[in-house]
């Protein structure tokens, strides 16, 4: 499968790879399932991801949650442009919700600085 961006907040199942610039699985016991994810950026945010994950940025399921590893917060910040953030209970984070609608009007997401750039 070839997209720009997958986001996924239930069970998926693809037979073969996805390839895409973004893939976020979102939401607590859900599962992306395929053979090999090859993205930009990739976010399992509570969501698990059964796949070899080939990304130049990957946050995984344990990295990704509310808690966040040390450095996790920081890193979609310097990766993504401003636009995709929004502050919620006085907590800047990025909000997905922004980040698909800027994919699905072809704006940019990434930084035009950023060192993964393709």
């Amino acid at each position: 499968m070839t997209a720009r961006a997958v986001h996924t907040d239930g069970e998926m199942s693809v037979c073969g790879d996805i390839e895409a610039e973004v893939v976020y699985g979102y939401y607590n016991d859900q599962t992306l399932q395929t053979g090999t994810i090859r993205a930009r950026l990739v976010i399992e945010d509570g969501h698990c991801t059964i796949a070899a994950v080939e990304a130049d940025t990957h946050f995984d399921l344990n990295d990704y949650q509310q808690g966040y590893g040390d450095g996790v917060r920081e890193q979609p910040r310097e990766l993504l442009v401003d636009e995709v953030f929004s502050n919620e209970e006085d907590e800047e984070q990025l909000d997905r919700t922004l980040l698909f609608a800027r994919l699905r009007e072809g704006e940019p997401v990434f930084r035009a600085n950023d060192a993964t750039a393709r």
